[in-house]
């Protein structure tokens, strides 16, 4: 219906000025909240009324009177400043149900994307540690929104970013060579407090001992630290091998990838590219890049070391990109990440970190332009911490010992289903409180529990309906039945999805779907305790049938799209 009320709209304008050209995407449809207003509205008059040098109200008028009849519309009217109202036929409202049942799986989709090429990068937390309940949020929207986007017809790369390459990892490898020199000499207990301390530490050291044996043991270990780790690290490669270091380094460096990628298997969150910092700094990646900088007047020499001019490009202050003892910092690193980004051909990249990143993104923001030049578009979207709570009680993040709740631990005490969901349940820029005992409760009070049992109650009545030996064989007269407020309102419910679809990927905001998925399985659970289904009307029962069958549909399709089950019993 909306389609149709957008063309008719169009063709009006087209007749008032043919030299105006106004697509059908720029013409807003929706649903109007109040009845009284009628059941759609549009605020077309007020949005281009200075295009054609009309007052708003006057212009909203003028619309109406090119508009040609239609047998689905009963009546149109100017409200306000210039809404123009719609009040279409009862019969009309129905045929959202027929859409629906007729494309089943593909309800909801759209051309809206058109192809573009979109990477977006998510999660890429250092390969120095377990994946905490930190970065579970910020996996949770990642997968969800690469989900929205290929609804939309975007052609769409799910890209981890793996921090192999520098300081961080350096100090992982020397965390695991002090608890192989511990496993090997019960007698070394030094206790370095830089370093990693998890128990994973201690995991890496015994593989590599199962492995190796004794081939990395260095005697007197402890000679070699230093009160600066960074002096404790140069120590250590001396007395290595640049070969025996990286070995470690290596090995490490896996085993915590497959953890990673064994948590978030456990998530069903599966990337298409793992893209190694490595890769970038043994190449002549962060050359080229310091190189074209210079050549653009971007840099410049101070204190022996260089600095990229990013106050110029909205950043606070300058940064430096190679140090005075000539190593890169990791902006540098950065930038050449995102220069081979551009060199990918992507249209549009899409980067989600931490809030506490913000201060890093008009640097970025500026890098990327001076490199893509207009031709690829850069979005970064900040993702808020989750605090994690039992009932009342706060449950800490993670302790000076290492210890810390990990992504795993979560996903196997709530499950994947509630542990998505509560990550996606309020706006992504806003903090969130995770409530373990409220996600594992059978209850209408967590919303999974809630939407689920909304979709295994429509199974049941379908259910009910084979044993009784009935038969589901609606036609499009019977829909008309449909006549009760709570009836009506879920029709309305279900024909507003494609536009919650559209709107949650155009504003990066998949909450908007999980508001939806509840308000949706409220109204269903209400039409369920208020009225029979399968009454002796066959005509009435087939109706209410259709209504319950299109109502799972957009549910099943939904739940795909948020990464969560629909059971058919509960």
């Amino acid at each position: 219906m909306k389609n149709i009320i957008k063309d008719l709209i169009k063709e009006s304008l087209y007749k008032i000025n043919k030299d105006k050209n106004i697509s059908i995407e720029n013409i807003e449809v929706n649903l109007c909240k109040d009845k009284k207003f009628g059941d759609f509205s549009s605020n077309v008059a007020m949005r281009y009324s200075h295009a054609y040098d009309a007052k708003p109200k006057v212009f909203a008028e003028e619309i109406i009177k090119g508009i040609k009849e239609d047998k689905n519309i009963l009546k149109i009217e100017v409200a306000g400043p210039g809404f123009i109202n719609f009040f279409v036929s009862k019969g009309s409202q129905f045929e959202i149900i027929e859409t629906i049942l007729d494309q089943e799986q593909k309800y909801g989709k759209n051309k809206i994307g058109s192809g573009v090429k979109v990477l977006i990068e998510f999660v890429s937390a250092n390969p120095t540690g377990p994946l905490h309940v930190g970065h579970g949020r910020g996996a949770a929207f990642g997968d969800c929104l690469s989900n929205l986007l290929k609804e939309n017809d975007y052609d769409v790369v799910k890209e981890y970013y793996v921090n192999d390459a520098g300081k961080q990892i350096d100090i992982l490898t020397l965390s695991v060579l002090q608890r192989y020199h511990e496993l090997i000499d019960e007698n070394y207990k030094f206790e370095y407090q830089d370093l990693y301390k998890g128990d994973y530490v201690w995991d890496i050291a015994a593989e590599i001992h199962r492995n190796y044996g004794n081939d990395f043991f260095i005697k007197d270990l402890i000679k070699y630290t230093d009160k600066l780790v960074d002096h404790y690290i140069l120590n250590i490669k001396n007395k290595f091998s640049d070969e025996k270091f990286k070995k470690i380094k290596d090995i490490s460096v896996k085993f915590i990838l497959e953890n990673i990628k064994k948590t978030l298997n456990l998530s069903d969150i599966n990337f298409d590219s793992w893209f190694l910092e490595s890769s970038l700094v043994n190449n002549n990646n962060l050359k080229d890049i310091i190189d074209y900088l210079n050549k653009n007047n971007n840099t410049y020499t101070k204190d022996n070391a260089v600095w990229f001019k990013s106050k110029e490009l909205g950043d606070e202050k300058d940064r430096v990109l190679i140090k005075e003892n000539k190593d890169h910092t990791y902006l540098s690193t950065d930038i050449a990440y995102h220069k081979n980004k551009i060199t990918r051909k992507f249209d549009r990249v899409i980067n989600i970190w931490g809030a506490d990143h913000h201060g890093y993104v008009p640097r970025i923001n500026g890098a990327f332009n001076i490199f893509s030049e207009g031709k690829s578009e850069l979005i970064i979207l900040l993702v808020q911490f989750a605090n994690l709570y039992r009932g009342k009680e706060k449950v800490s993040m993670s302790t000076r010992s290492g210890d810390f709740v990990t992504l795993e631990q979560l996903l196997k005490e709530v499950g994947k289903d509630a542990t998505r969901f509560f990550y996606l349940a309020r706006k992504s820029d806003q903090h969130m409180d995770f409530d373990i005992e409220l996600a594992k409760s059978n209850d209408s009070n967590n919303p999974v529990y809630y939407i689920q049992y909304a979709h295994a109650r429509i199974c049941s009545i379908f259910k009910q309906l084979e044993e009784n030996k009935m038969f589901f064989n609606y036609q499009k007269e019977h829909l008309e039945l449909l006549s009760k407020e709570e009836e009506l309102s879920i029709v309305k419910k279900l024909s507003s999805y494609p536009d919650v679809i559209k709107k949650s990927t155009e504003k990066y905001e998949p909450h908007l779907l999980t508001n939806y998925m509840r308000e949706l399985a409220q109204e269903i659970h209400s039409y369920y305790n208020k009225f029979q289904i399968l009454v002796e009307d066959e005509d009435l029962r087939n109706a209410r049938l259709a209504l319950m069958e299109a109502s799972k549909n957009v549910l099943m399709n939904s739940s795909k799209i948020i990464g969560i089950k629909m059971p058919n019993k509960m």
